[in-house]
Order: C-alpha cells, then sequence, then structure tokens
C-alpha cells in the first residue's frame, strides 16, 4: 500500500469552468446522453482535431471495443498492436474474436515500430492499432502508407495523447478510426471516451452501436450496447477541452525542466521528444542503467516523497497471452526492465519539479554500480 501524501504521478485538475458547465447542465435537467454539451463537446473536439466526425462514448476502451465492431473486425482475422501498450488494446482485439499480433516499438522510441509491423503483416491483418505512448506521436506517416499499400485499418489509439502532433499535424487525424480517453488523461472526465473520424458512415454506425434505444428507430437492425457518454461528463470535458492548450504548455514546461536536470545524470538516460512533433506528456519517463534494480529505485523515491512507476509490461508477458507467444521484442522488454514513469502533473509547481528531479539524480547516483 502506496504511503499517503506522496507526490502522485499525475493528478487532474478541475477548475471553475468544470463547475459552471456541471452546474448548467443539472439545473438544465439534461443528465444523460442527450444534452447539448454532448453535441458542443462532440462537435468541438472534431475542429479542435480537424476531422470531420467526432462521436462520444462511455471510455476509450469501449471505443476499442466497438471500434472492432464498426470495422467489422472478428474470428479469423488479426490485428496487428504494440505489445508496450494499455491493456485495452489487445482486449478489445480478443473480445471481437479476432487473433492479437504484437510488433516491437522502434529503437530509442517508445511507439510501434514500421519496420516490425511490415514483417507481421499477413492476408489475415484486418487492422494495426498504433499507440502514442505516454503524449509521444507515433511515426503515424509511415504506419499510414503500410496500411495504405496493404489495404488495411489504421486505429490510433490517442488515449494518451490529445493535443499531440506529428510532422504539425494532430494525432488522431491520420487513421480510418481513432479512439480517444478521458480517464485521468490529459482531458480528464472522470470516465469518458471519443472517436474521430473523416468517415461519416463508419461515424454514423458507431453512433447507433452504442445507443440501444435511439430516437425515431423503430426497428432496430442490428445489437447495440448502451456506451454513450453523459450531458454531465461532456459538460467537464468541454471546459478541460477549452482549456487543452494551457495544459500542454505547463506539461512541456515540466518537460523543459526535466530534461534540463537530467541532462548530464548519471545512471540514467531520456528519450528526447522529437523536434518535429509535439510530445504533449502525459507521463514523463526516464531510462535506468542496467545496474540499477528498479523496484529498488522505486523504494527510494518513496522514501522521499514521491511516486515512480514502472513502464507498462509487454502484453505479450502476460499470462493470458503468452502461451501462445513465444515471442522476443527487444526493445518493448528493454523498455519495461529499466523504464520508470516520474510525476507529471501540472498542479506540481516549479520548486516540486526540481526537488523531484535532483531526488532522482541522487538516487539514481547512489543506486548505480
Amino acid at each position: 500500500m502506496e504511503q499517503p501524501n506522496l507526490i502522485p504521478l499525475d493528478e487532474p485538475f478541475v477548475g471553475q469552468a468544470e463547475k459552471d458547465n456541471l452546474v448548467e447542465a443539472i439545473e438544465s435537467g439534461w443528465i444523460s446522453a442527450l444534452g447539448p454539451f454532448v453535441e458542443k463537446f462532440e462537435k468541438d473536439f472534431a475542429k479542435y482535431h480537424d476531422v470531420k466526425c467526432a462521436r462520444s462514448c462511455f471510455s476509450g476502451t469501449s471505443a476499442l471495443i466497438m471500434a472492432m465492431r464498426v470495422l467489422k473486425i472478428g474470428p479469423g482475422d488479426e490485428v496487428i498492436i504494440p505489445a508496450l501498450t494499455f491493456s485495452a488494446d489487445a482486449f478489445a482485439v480478443s473480445l471481437a474474436g479476432a487473433k492479437v499480433v504484437f510488433a516491437d516499438c522502434s529503437p530509442n522510441r517508445f511507439t510501434l515500430s514500421p519496420a516490425d509491423v511490415k514483417n507481421k503483416i499477413t492476408e489475415k491483418t484486418k487492422a494495426v492499432i498504433p499507440t502514442h505512448l505516454y503524449g509521444r506521436p507515433a511515426e503515424i506517416n509511415e504506419l499510414k502508407k503500410i496500411c495504405e499499400d496493404n489495404k488495411i485499418y489504421l486505429i490510433e489509439d490517442c488515449a494518451q495523447a490529445q493535443g499531440a502532433e506529428y510532422k504539425g499535424k494532430k494525432v488522431g487525424s491520420f487513421g480510418d478510426f481513432n479512439i480517444h480517453s478521458f480517464h485521468n488523461k490529459l482531458i480528464a472526465t472522470g470516465e469518458g471516451g471519443m472517436i474521430t473520424t473523416n468517415n461519416e458512415e463508419l461515424a454514423e454506425r458507431f453512433k447507433l452501436l452504442i445507443n440501444p434505444a435511439p430516437m425515431n428507430v423503430t426497428d432496430l437492425a442490428e445489437v447495440s450496447i448502451n456506451q454513450r457518454m453523459s450531458n454531465l461528463h461532456a459538460a467537464v470535458g468541454l471546459a478541460q477541452l477549452d482549456r487543452l492548450e494551457q495544459t500542454i504548455a505547463k506539461k512541456l514546461k515540466m518537460a523543459e525542466a526535466y530534461d534540463r536536470e537530467f541532462k548530464n545524470a548519471e545512471g540514467l538516460t531520456i528519450i528526447p521528444a522529437n523536434p518535429e512533433d509535439r510530445t504533449v506528456y502525459w507521463r514523463y519517463t526516464i531510462i535506468l542503467e542496467p545496474s540499477i534494480n528498479r523496484l529498488e529505485f522505486i523504494e527510494e523515491t518513496k522514501k522521499n516523497g514521491f511516486i515512480t512507476r514502472e513502464a507498462y509490461n509487454p502484453l505479450h508477458k502476460h499470462p493470458f497471452y503468452q502461451a501462445d507467444n513465444k515471442l522476443s521484442l527487444p526493445q518493448a522488454e528493454y523498455i519495461r526492465e529499466h523504464a520508470l514513469d516520474i510525476p507529471s502533473s501540472i498542479k506540481l509547481n516549479e520548486e516540486q519539479i526540481i526537488f523531484i528531479a535532483k531526488k532522482i539524480v541522487e538516487i539514481a547516483k547512489k543506486l548505480k554500480k
């Protein structure tokens, strides 16, 4: 059990605008999915990403699950995903009855390797799901070309990357169908998700599949399930979207301070952001030298008043998938063994950021063998 009063990895900011929107939504009587904040949130989210359509839903996970149905992915199909990602990407594919195919990260990146994707495409491959992990854009142009050349779907997982840009263009605008999460992310609504697409037909199918009782529809043609976002969640989301650029500016300022403090540190390195992209640092991550025991490092940071956490365990190493995978994915496995997420909240002040950074440098020097 974690000690109380430790500086957390992240902490959402909820301000007066969110409170005002919630009061307005409650007083209007529209608290379910049929409310004006839902429509406004979707419209503004689409405009922000420069796409034709955005449709809200209950969570990023529900967006992934329903994406499989929208794109008619099922038994006999294969979907390539990064091994280093949140479990929902794999679970959505498995729940659809399709086969999960794991691929490695690119060297010196946390994101899906286009070269490994190319090697793993078969005649059964139906889609590729790159994750913009920790707010770092994947090599999306290369992945998009691979998908177009092979006539397969590109589904961007933007859960951790609202506002991130690849070569000047927002992530979530490249793929055929893209998912977003608002659970303690750069936009935080408690629970919530969104899809973005330029395909109006896919957007309409998604809307029907998450709504089991659409108005003015008397003959249901397909099984659907309630996965809608409420007007209350959308009210919070709209306020957070309006403030997203301010949130990102604070994340970038935090990252600049960490970069500066870690530049010549002993025992650790960082993977620098690509200068052509905009990384939004949902989480700031360091790489420890192999001689440092990461679990010992985590305990030392707790003693100094803040939390650090291991990177995701690559999904091909989880028991549910391990039996079918004798894979070696060295980049993802190295990140798991040596990477740590450190406090990345926009609530951190400059004094706290410098304190955390200096303590990390001290601990790394102390534990380096």
